[in-house]
Order: structure tokens, then sequence, then C-alpha cells
């Protein structure tokens, strides 16, 4: 089963072508320079190895995100890279070996002094490399290993996008139903109305980003509205009747822009079609796939994550939910780079089938007409950021990012997938950078250029 699923995605293409630090700036620059002298290794716990197979080089999967909402907040991603690159580079080396990794990590962390990071790496549904680098916290020095906790920001959406298609084959749900037919039509409140045509608004096209809201606008007003209303916020239930009664900014389905507010009310028909708490649900959906140490940010630090740090040097961000008018009730998943290749693995049916074929075509599918796809040929997938079509295969990513976050997870051709989180990144004036655009690239770099793969699979390392 496994290597038939792997097929399926081989064949997609032809078949659709600032808080302040308690301690001064001496202290916290000295604990800095030790951070970068641990990074100059991998944390001596973490395990790897090394190979890789050819895929073109073209899409990175980087995009450009707004962020306005607890998921993406105040942290914008530079435009994509190498998608209208050739394959491979003429400086490429002729072979690779993913021991190079390390050394693109520790560079990473060095010249954007990022305190920590993991990556893993999977190929043929194998966990062929893992490691951590650098520290989770710069006060106690805990290394990050492979299984330390990073807030996923925004790729929260491919774990949401993965309970809504549980729910489509379980048969509780369609894609093609109106967000009405599974939240009800609520009552809105007193003395607003609703525009029309939010009574269109389908599953699918909220998990496209083409629902009729803006996140600059339409969700903006409704936020200010819930915030004037109920300044200590409301339950997620309660909000949604001002939301539905906010002017939408365009016709649903007729375009495709990046909108986090979406999300809520995807977090919303979750729990509705599964007559059970979001977490709850996704939390058993993760289990059956082999991923157990998953879970949602809470307003307190949970054991074994990574801290977020911001600024040069290094000061710590707050971790924990932040709450805003409309995700009163939901915040961002937190998992380590491990977490998330078992969860690439289960989707793309490499390591088993965690949704079907069927289900994954409509993960990966176009854009419903009007909308069109993007110049070079990539789109918005379900819960995707990118997804591309290429002569080798189907290449689809998400990332995330918020102050302190850096998260991206890509599936390549020929069966490959990596997780990269970072917990944070910054400029030697201190302003906030997207150190993910340089690293990613030099990633694919690598596995582009790695000719044999390791037969070893460490997934049964990390039950």
């Amino acid at each position: 089963m496994t290597k038939e699923r792997g097929l399926w995605v081989l064949m997609a293409s032809s078949a659709k072508t600032g808080k302040r630090l308690s301690f001064g700036c001496l202290l916290g620059l000295t604990a800095f320079i030790f951070m970068t002298i641990l990074t100059s290794v991998p944390c001596a716990n973490a395990q790897g190895n090394s190979e890789s197979s050819p895929f073109p080089q073209g899409d990175t999967g980087i995009s450009s995100i707004p962020g306005s909402t607890a998921e993406d907040s105040n942290n914008s991603y530079g435009p994509e890279v190498g998608e209208e690159q050739s394959t491979t580079s003429s400086s490429a080396p002729r072979s690779a070996s993913l021991s190079d990794l390390d050394g693109i990590m520790t560079q990473t962390l060095q010249q954007y002094y990022v305190p920590g990071g993991s990556l893993a790496v999977a190929h043929n549904g194998k966990l062929v490399y893992a490691k951590g680098f650098g520290v989770a916290n710069l006060r106690t020095q805990e290394p990050v290993t492979p299984t330390t906790l990073f807030n996923l920001a925004s790729c929260t959406k491919a774990v949401s996008t993965f309970g809504i298609m549980r729910l489509v084959e379980s048969g509780k749900l369609r894609l093609d139903d109106t967000m009405y037919n599974v939240i009800g039509r609520p009552n809105l409140v007193r003395g607003m109305q609703a525009d029309p045509r939010v009574a269109q608004i389908t599953v699918r096209q909220l998990l496209h980003h083409s629902a009729g809201w803006n996140d600059d606008s339409g969700y903006l007003k409704a936020g200010n509205e819930i915030q004037r209303l109920a300044p200590n916020g409301l339950p997620y239930s309660e909000a949604v009747r001002v939301l539905l009664a906010t002017p939408l900014d365009y016709e649903p389905g007729t375009q495709a822009k990046y909108a986090n507010g979406n999300w809520n009310l995807i977090k919303y028909i979750v729990e509705c079609a599964a007559q059970r708490p979001y977490v709850e649900y996704l939390q058993e959906q993760l289990n059956s796939i082999g991923i157990h140490d998953m879970c949602e940010e809470s307003r307190g630090v949970i054991r074994g994550q990574a801290s977020r740090y911001g600024g040069f040097p290094p000061r710590i961000i707050p971790g924990g939910q932040r709450t805003v008018p409309l995700m009163p009730d939901f915040g961002n998943w937190m998992a380590s780079s491990v977490d998330m290749v078992k969860f690439l693995t289960a989707i793309d049916g490499t390591r088993m089938q965690g949704i079907t074929y069927e289900s994954f075509q409509e993960l990966i599918a176009p854009l419903p007409p009007p909308m069109k796809n993007n110049p070079n040929g990539s789109h918005f997938g379900l819960g995707l950021d990118t997804v591309r079509m290429t002569p080798e295969g189907v290449t689809f990513s998400k990332n995330g990012g918020k102050p302190g976050v850096h998260s991206q997870i890509i599936h390549l051709p020929n069966n490959m997938d990596f997780c990269l989180l970072l917990n944070g990144g910054s400029s030697s004036d201190g302003t906030t950078v997207n150190p993910m655009t340089t690293a990613i690239k030099s990633i694919r770099q690598v596995l582009n250029n790695v000719k044999e793969w390791p037969l070893v699979d460490m997934f049964p390392n990390y039950p």
C-alpha cells in the first residue's frame, strides 16, 4: 500500500498537469556568544543520517503571507525563491550528503542570530535525518533535540485541513457544503444584517482562501466590532455572529487571497461536524497516524517547548496563546520536526495511508474557475500555500511565521518530505528577518545532489 501510494504522488502531475530580558545587556550578549559557540556543532543527542534523490529545484514553497491574526501575526515572508530557477545551479556540487545539512543549519543559526532550530527529512516514508541545533532556551541552555516542540504558526492550517479531510472521509462533511449547512444559521447580533452572499460560502472556499473576507478589511472590521461589544472577548460561537454580519470584500469563489480569518471558521466547522472539541478530535486523528506529542499552545509554557526570541541580542518573546477577538478559543499547534515529517508521510502516503487517494487529489487540485493559477503554475491547495505540478511529480508546501516562530513543511517529487523549525531570527541591527528563504534554498540544493539514500529508518526511534 505504501509503495502504491507513493506512485500516486508521482502520477499527480500527469493526471492533472517584546518582553525585556531579566538580565542586563552584557549578560545577554555573553549568553548569546555561548549559544553561538554551541550551535557550531549539532546537539550531542541528536540523530541523523545522509542521502537524497533528484528533484526539480524550481519551487521552494516560500510564499508571501500577511500576518494579521494569531496564526501569523506581524511577520511577513518575502517573495517566493527559486520558482523560475533551473533545477540545478552551476555551482552545485556533483554529489552531496545529508551530513551537509549540518553546516547549513549551523550557518543559519549564526547568520540570523537564531537560538535554536530542528530539521527532519524523510525519503520513501523513512526518516533518514533528524537533528536539533542550538538551544531551546537561552537562560537554561536546554538543547534543541529532534523532539523539541516548536510553535507551528500557520502550519497549523495544514493540520486543520487533515481534520477536515478525515471528516469528509467519514461522511460527516462535504467540501462543497455551505458553511451554514455545517454550523447552522446563527442568530445575528440584534440590529445586524448578513450579506446575502455569506450563505454561498463553502468549506472548500474557506480552505482555498476564497471565502470573501480579507484579513485587512472584513475580518479586521469584525474584530474591531467584537472588541467594541465585548472588550474581554467572546466564545467563538458568539463571535461568529458578528463576523457573519460583516460585509464581504468580494464574491465568494472569485479570488484567492491569503486570509487567516478563514481558519477560525474552519476550526469551528471541525467542532460542529465532529460534534466534539476541535483539539480533542484532531489529537485522536493525529494519534491514528502515529503522532502522539503534538498539542495546542496554551497560555502557559508547555514542557519541552522551544522559547521564542526576537531582536539582537535575542530577547525572549512571551509564549503561549494570544487572545484576539476572532480567535478566543483556538491556538496554534506545537510540534517537533519529526512529528511534522510523520504528518507529511501520512498525507502523501509514503509511510502510511493517512488520507485516501481521493482526498489527496482534492488537497492538491487546481483552484476552481474563475480563479486561476499563478503565472509560474503554482496555486493554493487545501490548507497549502503552494502546489505545483512538475514533470517529476507534485510539490507542495506550507509555512508559518510570527514573532519568534519560523516553520516550514515541504513535500518534493520522488517521495521526499522535510520540516524546518526555528525559534527566532534577526539581523545585527535588531530588525526581524526571515531566515527561512536562504535556509530552504540551501537545503533543497543539498537534497537535490545527494545520490544515495540511507536504508535505515529512524521513525521507530520516535514512537
